[in-house]
């Protein structure tokens, strides 16, 4: 009960350590790539501060030079100003006080036709809503915004040239800001990732963010020219998208393939606890049933020699009665002793064989000869059909008495009510069959797989008062693997059970040359000293 206490609490201490490990390992790596998202977003974020003072710094010195550029007296040629600026202007108005525009105050880089339209449009939509008259003397005032559907950006100024008050007007040619201005500061080779979007979010200039690291994203607006445009920045990720895949994939692989091996781990454990449990249950039962097998015998010995020492007997008659009696139970005793010991030297992993070429049916004639009395003395008959003609097979003939006595002996206890056994020898294709049938109750369907286990008995023999140690038929499924043949068993409730032991007339590789002449007529000849004995 400790040691199960014990394996429980170390379950409980790995599966806690695990969910500890997890979770702190979760939480480090969530801290780390938090913490290199925040550095990313920083860096980012003053890269694209950066890239908005650069390029309002190139528009704002190249409006500062128009607008020092264009005076009252005279009124300069506004075309040779622009050329020689050679800033992003589409066009320039030169307003008077009451926002008309002065005489050679209009440049413009549209067509003629396009040119004077826009003029009108200028004069009639665009100038009555720029700020002009609140604008701070001598200070740029800018307006981004849309007009019909279509943006602009403007760029003025107020300023006063001998009592009068003049408006100087700029419009940013934004398609050559776009397509020339932008270009120069945003490399295309660059591990940055550069957009301008507007107030929509819809995309000015860039392309779209396929590849960015870490879905690290940044935003800046600008503040003294396009302020409805904003700049956003994020990192090139330096994988491709199937390295970026491929790494995923073995990430999940690697995951699945740790939380998979802790799984089998505690599930391989699981069921070594539960064999392992069961396993002391059935040796606890084997040692108490063996321990009353050996004590029933024991006690009757014990007995009926007291009766003859003391000379508590009637006769001769009964003083042999009781000696047959003592030297029967000596038998029974002796045979459970050797199933005990055969079987430990198995479970050491000893248990070595002596093969030799042997004629099975004498084998089996001379095991069936050793139980004959007990099949007697339970009531039963014993019907024995030997094929003729056999050929030797290489056997370790004591071995194989043990199998036979065993599979006799399993009917004799289990079967008695059927009244008789039937055993058969005899060749099937290229196996010699040794069959031994009852007439008993049968054994169940799903308990027939378990009934050569150490230590199994049916659960109909559990209910009954029928002692066993449940080692008789592991020991025959274990003779017959090392012969390189099989056990196994035949039944229907009600009907009896079969069981067949075949060996391979070829015998077996794993056999040693053993047992020669001479060892073969010793096991004859205890054998027939047995008999006598019997008959005595």
């Amino acid at each position: 009960m400790r040691r199960l206490l014990l394996v429980n609490a170390l379950i409980f201490a790995i599966l806690v350590a695990a969910a500890a490990l997890a979770y702190y390992g979760y939480s480090y790596t969530s801290e780390v790539s938090s913490r290199e998202r925040e550095i990313i977003r920083d860096t980012l974020r003053e890269l694209a501060d950066e890239k908005v003072l650069e390029i309002e710094g190139q528009l704002l010195d190249a409006d500062e030079k128009l607008f020092e550029s264009v005076g009252l007296d005279p009124l300069p040629n506004l075309t040779e100003i622009v050329k020689n600026a050679r800033g992003a202007v589409a066009s320039i108005f030169v307003l008077d006080a009451d926002l008309g525009v002065l005489p050679g105050g209009h440049y413009s880089n549209r067509p003629r036709e396009a040119g004077l339209a826009f003029i009108g449009f200028f004069r009639e939509r665009i100038a009555p809503e720029l700020p002009l008259r609140v604008a701070p003397l001598g200070v740029r005032g800018h307006v981004h915004r849309v007009w019909d559907g279509r943006p602009y950006l403007f760029s003025y100024i107020r300023r006063v040239s001998s009592g009068r008050t003049f408006y100087i007007v700029i419009e940013a040619d934004l398609s050559h800001l776009v397509g020339s201005v932008f270009p120069q500061f945003f490399a295309a080779r660059s591990q940055l990732l550069y957009q301008i979007v507007d107030e929509r979010g819809d995309l000015v200039y860039g392309s779209p963010f396929r590849d960015a690291s870490a879905g690290v994203v940044v935003e800046q607006s600008f503040a003294e020219t396009v302020n409805a445009w904003r700049v956003r920045v994020a990192q090139k990720d330096a994988a491709s998208s199937a390295a970026r895949s491929r790494r995923r994939i073995i990430d999940f692989f690697l995951i699945g393939l740790a939380v998979t091996v802790i799984l089998a781990g505690l599930g391989f454990l699981a069921v070594a606890m539960r064999r392992e449990r069961r396993a002391n249950e059935l040796k606890s039962e084997f040692i108490s049933n063996v321990s009353h097998e050996l004590k029933t015998p024991l006690s009757i010995i014990s007995m009926f020699g007291e009766m003859l020492a003391l000379g508590r007997v009637k006769g001769p008659g009964q003083a042999t009665e009781y000696a047959e009696i003592i030297w029967r139970e000596s038998v029974r005793l002796g045979r459970l002793i050797d199933n005990v010991l055969d079987f430990a030297r198995i479970e050491r992993g000893g248990g070595g064989y002596e093969f030799a070429d042997c004629d099975p049916g004498d084998v089996l004639s001379r095991a069936l000869e050793v139980c004959q009395r007990r099949v007697s003395t339970a009531s039963m008959t014993l019907t024995v059909d030997i094929e003729e003609g056999l050929p030797l097979v290489r056997l370790d003939a004591n071995a194989y008495t043990l199998a036979v006595l065993n599979l006799v002996d399993n009917a004799i206890k289990y079967a008695a009510e059927g009244k008789r056994i039937e055993v058969g020898l005899a060749r099937r294709g290229s196996w010699v069959e040794l069959v031994v049938r009852d007439f008993g109750p049968g054994i169940e369907a799903d308990e027939q797989l378990h009934v050569f286990e150490r230590f199994y008995r049916a659960r109909a023999v559990r209910l009954k008062p029928i002692r066993g140690s449940g080692i008789g038929l592991a020991l025959v499924q274990h003779i017959a693997r090392a012969h390189h043949g099989e056990a196994v068993v035949e039944s229907a409730m009600g009907q009896g059970a079969t069981f067949r032991l075949r060996v391979p007339l070829g015998g077996t590789d794993a056999g040693r040359d053993g047992r020669d002449a001479a060892r073969d007529a010793k096991d004859a000849k205890d054998a027939k000293d047995t008999k006598d004995t019997k008959d005595t």
